[in-house]
């Protein structure tokens, strides 16, 4: 196919699925992007790369020129942290290929190319310094549902990085598309955020039933809870499946544990389909924490997020948000610094 450029300049490509032996390419695109610190650490391996083509546990839509060389990349991931959902990531054009529209050609192609309705939704976490790949999602139907808040450092020698003064981390935009979950059940939901949750629900189109309370303390039973900290960006997420009566204890060790290092932050994400939601929600807003919108259906489990970072601050004025998706944004960044006075 031809792509053109604003200055009708043109460009001859080919979209497909990408093969093992672009691999080598593949990673060069990702280190002109990201340099060293793209969140996927395993895409630096060259025999995971490999194996994950080969095997089709991830998607990958590669723009080849006429030449062979890779003009740009993104992918779908379906070995996610959420059962049963894709994850569209790792849309990188390389610099001289920019302007071309690649990007919303590959997620086009990518997006027919997937049985995306077998999945319970599919979901970006966009990039912030520009509203570029949040717009090939909106062109594809994804909603904007929260937000993940200083979560990853970036290198700043990076080529796409060149020149900019950074913060020390960067802040990603959630969506979501709708695929075979139609309803997301029974949600609990703390009052004062239940407007921002009712309008991203409806947004979506899916079936829901709100109740709203914060009374509800944990049960009896252990919590369920998952804890990645990704030392190199100084970051932790904590997930919280099942809440139980220790939650508190489990939020404390992980606080004692991480929150005096240089730069760290946090993102928890409660389970809303648990009645104690409401209750863990003040509590960790309580805490500092504040609240950054939801991970919606996230494969049998409703998310909400909130966020705390107690030694860097977010940096709004640099954040890029889609018209479409201002309002909600804005009303996170309400919440954030509502806790910062």
């Amino acid at each position: 196919m031809t792509v053109y450029n604003k200055r009708g300049e043109t460009q001859e490509v080919t979209l497909r699925l990408a093969r093992p032996e672009d691999t080598p390419d593949i990673i060069t695109l990702l280190i002109k992007q990201y340099g060293n610190y793209y969140p996927g650490a395993d895409f630096y391996d060259a025999d995971f790369v490999r194996q994950v083509i080969k095997n089709e546990d991830i998607y990958i839509a590669v723009a080849e020129l006429s030449g062979g060389l890779l003009a740009g990349i993104t992918g779908a991931n379906q070995k996610t942290p959420f059962a049963g959902t894709l994850e569209w990531f790792m849309l990188t054009i390389r610099p001289s290929c920019r302007g071309f529209g690649l990007g919303k050609h590959l997620g086009s192609f990518l997006h027919q190319t997937l049985p995306a309705e077998r999945y319970a939704c599919t979901y970006g976490h966009c990039m912030s310094l520009d509203a570029v790949s949040q717009g090939i999602l909106a062109s594809l139907g994804h909603r904007i549902t929260g937000a993940l808040l200083n979560c990853y450092r970036v290198d700043t020698h990076a080529e796409n990085f060149a020149g900019l003064a950074l913060p020390f981390k960067q802040n990603l935009i959630v969506t979501c598309l709708p695929g075979s979950k139609k309803d997301a059940g029974l949600l609990y939901i703390p009052p004062v955020h239940a407007g921002y949750i009712r309008g991203a629900y409806e947004s979506l189109g899916t079936t829901h039933t709100l109740r709203e309370g914060e009374q509800v303390e944990p049960g009896g039973v252990p919590s369920d809870c998952a804890v990645i900290q990704k030392e190199e960006h100084r970051y932790c997420e904590l997930r919280a499946e099942e809440i139980g009566l220790d939650f508190e204890n489990i939020l404390d060790d992980v606080l004692k544990q991480y929150g005096a290092l240089e730069g760290q932050s946090f993102n928890v994400f409660i389970n809303l389909n648990d009645p104690a939601a409401p209750w863990v929600c003040r509590l960790l807003e309580d805490r500092g924490f504040s609240f950054a919108g939801l991970h919606a259906l996230a494969g049998p489990r409703e998310y909400m997020i909130l966020h705390y970072s107690p030694a860097i601050p977010v940096p709004f004025d640099r954040i890029a948000v889609l018209p479409g998706f201002a309002g909600e944004f804005a009303y996170i960044r309400e919440q954030y610094e509502g806790r910062k006075r």
